[in-house]
């Protein structure tokens, strides 16, 4: 992992084999195929739309296709913004903050490349510093994939034109990583990520809501992977034992498991986010690419990680 910012920058190499990369599209067909390796049938045309409610309890799905998929106990993950979960009554709070970030793609001949390069040196338009940080991600092939994080409690974070400091942000560091930049293979959208619990309620009597659409992504990072995949376990093991029993009640137990597991994430979060946004914090943060003490700090509180003893 290298902390950059500005001219200045440290590198702190993390335990073998405690983190790699890999292409979202060869995640998900990974993911399919063990699916169907268990004995899941995976509907890859269809999209559940419209909930089905029989008495006041969700008895499954009716896809845009038209299909009618019937269930006794339904888990919900269908991503951020969650559609399926607003119309069932899950709400985001809005006292709670939030990140917005955005990220691109772009071709590079260094993306064989093992380093990590995390910047803060984010800056708006005007060329002000900006609280949050960018990262450049080589995907082991032939692209690199860049991105930036903010956090809602800085100043007028609703007026930032994040993709503008994305481009500012990969321009700056296009040499040093080969990064062709004026060819982006992708740009997304800029998108708002809830985050640390801030959604609810996560479960009724015949459901349970995880991954995104449950707001388990990391407060800090906006990483969504580790919050989604223990709150997919903790459903599957809810429902399972719903069905085992033949009553919904362990389905009760899913929120304060989800709750216990990502706690320890959530209040930091909810305690540092504020901090971000705050002008001390814009001039905090970039000291973990000055200071090997504040990196490793860094390291371990905000991406949870293990470092080598160098």
């Amino acid at each position: 992992m290298r902390f950059s910012h500005h001219q200045d920058g440290i590198e702190r190499p993390l335990r073998a084999g405690v983190a790699y990369s890999v292409r979202q599209d060869d995640l998900f067909a990974a993911l399919r195929e063990r699916s169907r390796e268990l004995g899941v049938e995976v509907l890859e045309d269809s999209r559940a739309s419209t909930p089905i409610i029989e008495r006041g309890f969700l008895r499954g799905a009716i896809s845009d296709s038209g299909l009618d998929f019937r269930a006794e106990y339904t888990v919900i993950a269908d991503g951020a913004n969650s559609t399926f979960g607003r119309n069932l009554g899950t709400y985001r709070r809005l006292d709670l903050p939030y990140l917005i970030a955005i990220n691109g793609t772009w071709a590079s001949h260094l993306a064989v490349s093992s380093t990590v390069n995390i910047t803060l040196d984010l800056a708006r338009a005007g060329g002000s510093p900006l609280a949050g940080f960018g990262w450049l991600l080589p995907d082991g092939n032939a692209s690199v994939t860049a991105g930036v994080v903010v956090p809602s409690t800085v100043r007028d974070v609703e007026s930032i034109n994040l993709q503008q400091v994305l481009l500012n942000m990969v321009s700056t560091h296009a040499e040093t990583w080969g990064i062709d930049f004026d060819s982006p293979l992708e740009l997304g959208r800029e998108r708002r990520l809830p985050v640390g619990g801030s959604v609810g309620p996560v479960l009724g009597p015949t459901f349970v809501v995880a991954g995104d659409a449950a707001s388990t992504a990391d407060p800090l990072t906006g990483i969504g992977v580790s919050g989604a995949v223990r709150s997919g376990q903790l459903a599957g093991d809810a429902v399972a034992d719903a069905i085992r029993e033949g009553a919904s009640a362990p389905l009760q137990r899913y929120s304060s498991d989800l709750a216990t597991a990502l706690k320890a994430r959530r209040r930091l979060g909810r305690v540092l986010l504020p901090v971000l946004g705050h002008r001390v914090g814009r001039f905090a943060l970039p000291l973990a690419a000055h200071s090997r003490v504040a990196a490793d700090a860094l390291l371990r509180s905000t991406f949870d990680t293990a470092l080598t003893d160098r």
